[in-house]
């Protein structure tokens, strides 16, 4: 929905612009915006206004303001997380107002979670991780889920390049209700992502949260920060830039952790995608997927992060992660698309990549030398 300015708001006039939601308590709801009696989150980059300029040859402008405040008023014994700097809290009758200063070009669009959650943090050699939950957490599934999810927080940020000049911890919270996952059964343990941090639902704690079905779901939402906040795919490339790139993350998240890792997490995403295509086959990768049935975006999906390691095999891994960083840093809070990634690729290799863009973008399968370099390593089944 866009909505213009009527009267036409002029030049150097200042006016004040107010919106207001209403989260209905559901403890069950699905997606990005969510609230139950002990919690809320809203984690959507569209939940809130985006400024456009007006058109015109000579207009200026986009949709980062210069600065912009954020407040959040919730009962006194709730936790807020939130982009921004924090400044003074005060009282707002009975509950108690959070006030964020944001500076768009630095910090990440709004976003907010927030509720009565107990905070455990978990020191590794990698950084602390904050556990947010909803009841108590058992320390001993707290520390191996750490020291991995910290690992794969810092090879991101190494290959992609810094997410903000603030840096970001990683946060891992309770979601108050139950999540569908990008991948894998309708019944799984489903999660979301805001910047820098992942929501799981329930069931992931009281499982297990080290499981490597629930860290590689966590890995997933984490690289979210990059290719869904920090950069907004296009329409169509939502597949490529999204869920591509997501997946890709767990590639370079186990390169991380030893190189035979990597090989295996390829391996094992070639096997899943064998699998998902014997349900629904894979389609392009360069339009939009509404129309896509979830089987299909699924199949599509680990069709377009196996096209990013053939993409970093041809290419070579310095270039693509130079052409990662040249992305997230020219393309930072706007959206991205197919020709972005070859722009800044080509570049970056001083490579021709039509061909192989042509190859693996609009044509559905995996070309065979690339199946034959990774469908037989040994082990490489695991989890979903």
């Amino acid at each position: 929905m866009r909505s213009p300015f009527d009267p036409a708001w002029k030049q150097g006039q200042s006016r004040e612009i107010v919106t207001e939601w209403d989260l209905v308590t559901e403890p069950n709801r699905q997606g990005t915006v969510s609230a139950s009696a002990v919690a809320f989150y809203i984690a959507d980059e569209t939940a809130l206004p985006l400024w456009r300029a007006p058109s015109g040859v000579f207009v200026r402008g986009g949709p980062k303001p210069i600065d912009a405040s954020l407040t959040v008023v919730v009962p006194p014994d709730f936790r807020v997380l939130a982009p921004g700097k924090p400044l003074k809290s005060g009282a707002a009758g009975n509950l108690i107002a959070h006030r964020f200063k944001i500076q768009p070009g630095e910090d990440f669009l709004p976003y907010i979670v927030a509720g009565r959650y107990l905070e455990q943090t978990t020191r590794t050699p990698q950084g602390e991780v904050n556990f947010w939950t909803l009841q108590p957490f058992d320390a001993q599934q707290a520390q191996p889920a750490a020291a991995r999810l910290a690992s794969s927080m810092r090879a991101y940020t190494d290959f992609f390049g810094p997410a903000s000049k603030s840096g970001t911890a990683v946060r891992i919270v309770e979601a108050p209700g139950s999540l569908s996952a990008d991948f894998g059964a309708p019944g799984d343990v489903g999660g979301g992502s805001f910047p820098g941090g992942v929501l799981l639902d329930g069931r992931a704690f009281a499982q297990d949260l080290a499981s490597e079905s629930i860290l590689e779901l966590a890995e997933y939402e984490l690289a979210r920060t990059w290719f869904g906040s920090r950069t907004r795919p296009s329409p169509e490339a939502e597949i490529l830039m999204g869920r591509g790139a997501r997946l890709f993350g767990l590639v370079i998240a186990a390169e991380g952790r030893s190189p035979d890792e990597r090989h295996r997490m390829i391996a094992l995403l070639l096997d899943r995608y064998e699998e998902s295509r014997r349900v629904a086959a894979d389609r392009k990768l360069l339009e939009p997927p509404v129309e896509y049935s979830r089987a299909e975006r699924i199949s599509t999906g680990y069709r377009a992060a196996l096209f990013f390691v053939a993409l970093e095999d041809f290419c070579g891994r310095d270039n693509l992660r130079a052409a990662f960083h040249e992305i997230v840093r020219a393309r930072g809070g706007e959206e991205v698309d197919n020709d972005d990634l070859r722009a800044a690729v080509e570049t970056a290799s001083q490579r021709d990549l039509a061909e192989m863009f042509r190859t693996w973008l609009n044509r559905p399968g995996i070309p065979d030398d690339f199946r034959a370099r990774y469908s037989n390593s040994p082990g490489t089944r695991g989890g979903n």
